[in-house]
């Protein structure tokens, strides 16, 4: 029989209400949420453009209601593309407006007017994206003129005065009420990224002792989650490069937005190459028709060079990097290299043992820190070992050179 804990203060035991402490970290985040601004923006830019519009003078009082649409259409999360949108808002209501009176010009709002007018503003949004934001913008500013206003001129003035205010007013509450810096999510990314590729290197390493299988599904979901977790980094990185443009705050968060597009350029060489690996080493383990299977005396320098390029990239960054762990990287490199030469099939001296000897060698070269001057760099300083390194054979494990 299942035994009873009492939920008494007497009692040994106290119930404890699950999930009550949890969910304040998940407010938080949902208090920090970008779309949570971005909505409370629009809301305060919809309601500023609605009192301006309505102590407008003369024709356009008649018509306050535009004014908080546009301030909807311009409220983007960054500051750069509010101005982006807000410019593009105007310019296809200005398009549109010109249709309608040419259209009207032509004859009564029928049921011919209103297809060139709506078809003229689509043709017209597809050829001017960059002018006019694609869309339906032209071609719904071109309808409501010819259907509501017509041959009205009040109508067309004040719709087109009301809409310039409230895109204006969204574009000053978008700059002005706390304009996001998308800064920490960028390094976050490019983190991740770093960590993605130095775990995918471990893993190319443990299938290689494993004997993963060529149709094992875990192949295709790495090298998926390595292209993607790249994708991501480099849409974030773009991403706090805009929010930076025009944005008031960028005076108070300084950061050198130039050495993340480096680092994230170093990854993406990193991740080609280790993608590279992942393809050859699917087919090479077992072998296929057109591939032969790596030699055994090959394999294990090649484990601990996984091993040691994994280490490389879990410590690395655009200038730092802890010299004994790049040093024991390019050491297990010259041991891959020399068991290449050896290993090498006649028939096939170009195999896979060669691409991904080459592929871990780029991505040595990558994040390998320029030298001081006078110093050797990677490849005369590989050069180097090689006349010194010592024999070891396939089971032995080589003690690194002081």
């Amino acid at each position: 029989m299942a035994a009873h804990h009492s939920s008494s203060p007497q009692g040994g035991s106290a119930t404890v209400r699950p999930g009550r402490r949890s969910k304040l970290p998940e407010v938080r985040q949902y208090l920090r949420h970008p779309h949570l601004l971005l909505s409370f923006k629009a809301a305060l830019a919809a309601g500023i453009a609605w009192v301006v519009a309505v102590s407008m003078p003369g024709v356009a009082a008649e018509y306050p209601y535009y004014a908080p649409l546009g301030a909807l259409l311009a409220i983007y999360p960054t500051v750069a593309g509010t101005v982006k949108l807000g410019l593009q808002t105007m310019a296809g209501l200005t398009i549109g407006i010109m249709l309608a009176f040419f259209a009207a010009w032509i004859g009564d709002p029928n049921s011919l007017t209103i297809a060139f007018v709506v078809g003229s503003g689509v043709l017209l949004a597809g050829w001017l994206k960059r002018t006019a934001g694609g869309g339906t913008g032209i071609a719904s500013a071109g309808l409501f003129v010819l259907v509501i206003g017509n041959n009205d001129l009040s109508y067309s003035l004040g719709y087109l005065i009301q809409m310039v205010v409230g895109v204006l007013i969204g574009l000053t509450v978008s700059a002005l009420v706390v304009p996001p810096l998308h800064l920490n999510e960028a390094v976050a990314k490019l983190a991740v990224l770093r960590t993605t590729a130095a775990q995918q290197m471990a893993d190319i390493g443990n299938a290689l002792r494993e004997n993963w299988a060529t149709d094992d599904p875990r192949w295709d979901q790495r090298k998926a989650d390595l292209a993607r977790t790249a994708e991501g980094a480099w849409a974030a990185l773009r991403y706090a490069q805009e929010s930076r443009r025009g944005n008031v705050r960028r005076r108070f968060h300084p950061r050198d937005l130039a050495k993340d597009f480096e680092q994230i350029e170093v990854l993406e060489v990193v991740t080609f190459h280790t993608i590279n690996i992942t393809n050859m080493l699917q087919d090479s383990i077992h072998g296929t028709a057109r591939e032969p299977a790596l030699s055994p005396a090959f394999r294990e320098p090649l484990q601990k060079a996984f091993a040691a390029v994994s280490d490389v990239l879990e410590q690395w960054t655009v200038n730092e990097i802890a010299h004994d762990t790049l040093r024991g990287a390019q050491q297990a490199m010259l041991r891959v290299a020399r068991e290449m030469n050896r290993s090498a099939a006649k028939e096939a001296p170009f195999g896979a043992a060669a691409s991904i000897a080459m592929s871990l060698h780029r991505i040595l070269a990558a994040v390998t820190p320029p030298p001081p001057e006078g110093t050797p760099a990677y490849g005369s300083l590989a050069e180097h070992d090689a006349k010194n390194l010592p024999e070891v054979s396939a089971g032995e494990s080589p003690e690194p050179r002081p």
